[in-house]
């Protein structure tokens, strides 16, 4: 067992959901427990003191927004990341009340939820544009069109050397929109930029 892997509990009552899970999750972090229901997943949660829970909001026994709340009073060391079919604007907002620190729409790509469950773990809230004071819509709007365009070869991973042969620029050109973009977002981090870009869906 890789003891540097970050640990992970599922709940979700869809077996599809955590076969699905476990397969996308296992190479990079170690799924330690999955439970069907919302009692016992709690129980789970706080007995395996795992890194991260990823759980439904729909839950048999016990509702996600009482799980949520369980590991934030007994477990705040433990981050939360919503997986729901409910539309992001109407539940993000509520979980991030109750302590989440994540939502992610069941219709997302399974890029998109890697993205948040990396950004979550290393320390960031991820939330929809919008669904919190509409912060990130304001933010992105303070951005250019070739701002953005950088912002999405970024998030992907490309290196500035690779963005710059694509837009036809010069390395020390990418390199000063990327310090453009980080300080017009507050951020300082690859991570912070791909749930960015991720949460405005600027990689579909």
């Amino acid at each position: 067992m890789d003891q540097t892997k970050k640990r992970i509990v599922v709940i979700d009552d869809h077996p599809i959901v955590l076969k699905m899970l476990a397969n996308v999750l296992h190479t990079e972090y170690e799924l330690v427990g999955e439970s069907r229901d919302g009692e016992e997943g709690l129980h789970m949660a706080l007995s395996l003191q795992p890194d991260l829970v990823i759980l439904d909001l729909e839950l048999p026994k016990l509702d996600g927004l009482s799980v949520i709340r369980g590991i934030c009073t007994h477990q705040p060391g433990t981050r939360v990341l919503v997986l729901s079919a409910k539309p992001e604007q109407m539940m993000a907002n509520h979980t991030r009340l109750a302590g989440a620190n994540a939502y992610v729409s069941k219709s997302r790509g399974v890029e998109d939820l890697c993205g948040v469950v990396t950004a979550v773990l290393m320390g960031y809230d991820c939330f929809p544009a919008g669904s919190c004071g509409g912060s990130r819509d304001v933010a992105l709007n303070g951005l250019s069109p070739r701002e953005v365009e950088v912002l999405q070869h970024l998030a992907r991973g490309l290196s500035n050397k690779t963005i710059a042969a694509r837009l036809g620029l010069s390395d020390k050109t990418i390199s000063t929109y990327k310090t453009r973009v980080l300080d017009k977002l507050g951020v300082s981090s690859l991570a912070a930029l791909i749930e960015f870009a991720t949460l405005n869906k600027l990689l579909d």
